[in-house]
């Protein structure tokens, strides 16, 4: 069974927002040997630098998604995109060693908390039987793709522009995705 025209727009505006939203979610870690030398970073250093996203990430999933049962979805899933589009643009910009990154990667993560499963909320709740699992199935496809994308494209960027326009783009994307 096909999914309704409405039904269709709606599963790919989602999915193409996730994307975007996830878009710049590894770069960090794609480039981190070029952080290590600019910042001076120390092999802990650099090691708190990627595992901050996901410390702050953990805890803060079961604060927002629970708050998808009082708030609707979306708005929370604009949390996140907000937040994940700061993240990247702050770490760009204003990030100059290792204190101002540990902050723009936990707010990173926080960001990835308030899209990645309300994003998934967001799109399963108004669907039902064959739709839902159709629109579930894209959605993680989508963040699957944007992941291992993020890797490739933080390297392209990096070597056409330097590392900060992987970030600004990044953050554009997921200012896309705050858009839709």
């Amino acid at each position: 069974m096909a999914l309704s025209p409405g039904t269709s727009r709606f599963v790919a505006a989602m999915v193409a927002a996730q994307v975007l939203t996830q878009i710049g979610a590894f770069t960090l870690p794609a480039l981190l040997p070029t952080y290590m030398e600019r910042w001076s970073l120390s092999g802990t250093e650099a090691g708190w630098l990627i595992g901050v996203f996901f410390a702050a990430y953990v805890p803060a999933v079961p604060v927002l998604l629970a708050l998808t049962d009082r708030v609707p979805s979306r708005r929370i899933y604009l949390v996140g995109t907000g937040a994940t589009a700061l993240a990247h643009l702050g770490f760009a910009l204003l990030a100059d060693g290792f204190w101002s990154g540990l902050a723009f990667r936990a707010l990173a993560g926080i960001g990835w908390a308030g899209a990645y499963m309300p994003g998934l909320k967001a799109i399963a709740d108004p669907l039902t039987g064959t739709a839902q699992t159709r629109a579930v199935s894209w959605h993680a496809a989508g963040v699957g793709f944007a992941g291992s994308f993020s890797f490739l494209l933080a390297g392209i960027l990096d070597g056409l522009a330097g590392s900060e326009a992987a970030f600004l783009f990044g953050g554009l994307c997921a200012t896309g995705a705050f858009v839709i």
